[in-house]
């Protein structure tokens, strides 16, 4: 174990009031573990509360949410190696970053709606956050695209929640900033008489255990992985303090996908045999099926299902079925040790490769690295 003089010492500049926050803390500690022991400044504060090194501080880097000038121009003081985990790009601000990308959170919110039919789009966040800010432009611009309309309400504006609610159209999926946000909406659902999932389908970034199943219905969220960005930032410090070159300066880590709660189980599909068909597609997607088999028990021609297939969900039906797989994949790889081999099996994929091919081709990353990367969350 080497001497107190010879320990480094580094600052987290990371509000601890949230899970999101302890678990990208738990992931640096992780790292911490498997390598030299660091000494660590960690100070507790709200998360609105700007955080700040105390005077006097010496020290050999730091992690920080680099998200207001004032942060930013107390670190550029020190001359220290520095890691940011802000999601906020500050005019004349490059340290290297690692953050979830929020592209990929933005897109797998909208698919999470469209492929159960949903056309009228919400968002909730409070807006004088820089970082609620980045997800809700994302979230804005993958809307754009569809050619949707995004409803947006604003925390940081002072009106009702229950009058924005009951003036919505209807059914309408609402994506919010975090699980709190998400426990707010299906609370304010509840008193005004509004069915969550089937008037308001609710999902909330950030999913976290204790706030889905403390509301009714319970909530439906997107895995982050913070304990992975945590994990990054920390192997890019330390390279950082001892003179190695970075492998790259800016790091976007996936989300871990979908965790499925009643808060979004529901079809908002007015066409019944639409409804019979997506039903039946999530019953058997794991099974060898192809439109031939969906017309068998769905009879139409083919020409007529797959034109009301795509303008109903979205997307085209083969594209649902993998999609599906796909997803099932990502839960057995971050949830067991079975063999890759034996998932692609499970999950319908013809091979490994192919497996392969389509998982690297959605989520970026290869399944082995997904598994590695994922079971950070569960350590």
């Amino acid at each position: 174990m080497p001497s107190s003089s010879k320990i480094t010492r580094v600052a987290i500049l990371v509000d601890t009031m949230t899970t999101w926050s302890r678990s990208l803390i738990e992931g640096i500690l992780a790292y911490n573990k498997e390598n030299e022991p660091w000494h660590m400044h960690l100070e507790p504060q709200p998360s609105r509360d700007a955080l700040l090194l105390p005077k006097g501080w010496s020290g050999d880097g730091i992690i920080a949410r680099v998200s207001s000038p004032q942060v930013a121009d107390q670190l550029q003081s020190l001359g220290k190696p520095v890691v940011n985990i802000s999601s906020i790009k500050l005019e004349g601000v490059d340290y290297p970053r690692v953050i979830s990308s929020p592209v990929s959170v933005a897109q797998l919110a909208y698919d999470t709606f469209r492929i159960r039919g949903f056309n009228n789009f919400g968002y909730v966040g409070d807006l004088s956050f820089g970082f609620v800010q980045t997800e809700y432009q994302a979230y804005q611009s993958v809307i754009d695209d569809a050619g949707c309309k995004l409803y947006c309400f604003d925390l940081s504006k002072n009106h009702s929640i229950e009058d924005w609610l009951a003036a919505l159209p209807k059914p309408m999926g609402i994506f919010c900033w975090g699980p709190s946000l998400g426990h707010l909406v299906i609370d304010s659902c509840n008193l005004i008489n509004v069915n969550v999932p089937n008037d308001i389908a609710v999902l909330g970034a950030n999913y976290d255990k204790l706030l889905s199943e403390a509301s009714y219905p319970s909530q439906a969220g997107i895995l982050m992985d913070s304990k992975q960005i945590g994990r990054t930032a920390a192997r890019m410090l330390d390279d950082m303090i001892h003179g190695r070159p970075l492998e790259k300066r800016d790091w976007r880590l996936e989300p871990l996908g979908i965790i499925e709660k009643l808060s979004i189980d529901t079809l908002a599909v007015n066409d019944d045999r639409m409804s019979k068909v997506m039903r039946y597609l999530n019953e058997h997607a794991f099974e060898p099926i192809s439109v031939t088999d969906v017309i068998k028990h769905n009879p139409m021609s083919r020409r007529t299902l797959e034109r009301k297939f795509r303008l109903t969900f979205g997307c085209s039906i083969v594209d649902h079925i993998r999609q599906l797989r796909i997803n099932h994949a990502r839960k057995l790889l971050a949830s067991s040790d079975l063999p890759i081999t034996e998932i692609s099996e499970i999950c319908g994929f013809s091979s490994y490769n192919y497996l392969n091919r389509i998982f690297k081709m959605s989520t970026g990353l290869s399944p082995s690295q997904y598994r590695i990367q994922s079971q950070l969350q569960e350590r």
